[in-house]
């Protein structure tokens, strides 16, 4: 439970990678949920096959990323806690927006409340940004500039993992 809370208080910017145990242990048990919870978002516009190939895409390219982040920068005893980091907050994130997603399959596109679900939609999408550049200014010790920077260039790679994985190349 207290996990669970740390997680919580780094989406709140008010801990940081730095605070998440270095477990191997842990690591892999957000990495699950991370890649459950994805599974799930995924699920909610397309078939199981392809939700779970993007998930297990995502998460590797994930563990990728924050591995080559630390490594870069001599780091590299801050892999366990920046990919825990990443994927727990991640996990928590796409249980947020799970609901939020159903509902913008299941509202009727001309109405009133779309617009709603489309805000919430853009809140769960800018907070999870700041997330990641939060874990990526604190583990790798940069300007929130440069974090801004890693986040935009990690996201952008992820889509397009994700999207060649969801369409059978990858």
């Amino acid at each position: 439970m207290i996990l669970l809370q740390r997680f919580f208080q780094i989406c709140l910017f008010k801990a940081g990678p730095a605070d998440v145990p270095a477990s191997l242990w842990l690591l892999k048990l957000v990495c699950l949920a991370y890649f459950a919870v994805g599974t799930l978002v995924s699920h909610v516009d397309h078939p199981w096959q392809a939700s779970l190939v993007a998930s297990l895409a995502d998460t590797f390219l994930l563990l990728v990323v924050c591995w080559a982040a630390v490594y870069l920068k001599g780091m590299r005893s801050r892999f366990i806690q920046t990919a825990s980091a990443m994927a727990g907050t991640g996990a928590i994130m796409g249980l947020f927006g799970l609901p939020v997603f159903m509902l913008f399959r299941a509202v009727d596109s001309s109405g009133q409340l779309t617009s709603l679900v489309l805000l919430l939609v853009l809140i769960l999408m800018f907070w999870s940004l700041f997330i990641t550049a939060h874990i990526f200014r604190m583990a790798l010790e940069i300007r929130p500039g440069m974090a801004a920077i890693l986040t935009v260039a990690y996201t952008i790679l992820s889509l397009f993992v994700v999207g060649l994985s969801m369409s059978g190349v990858a």
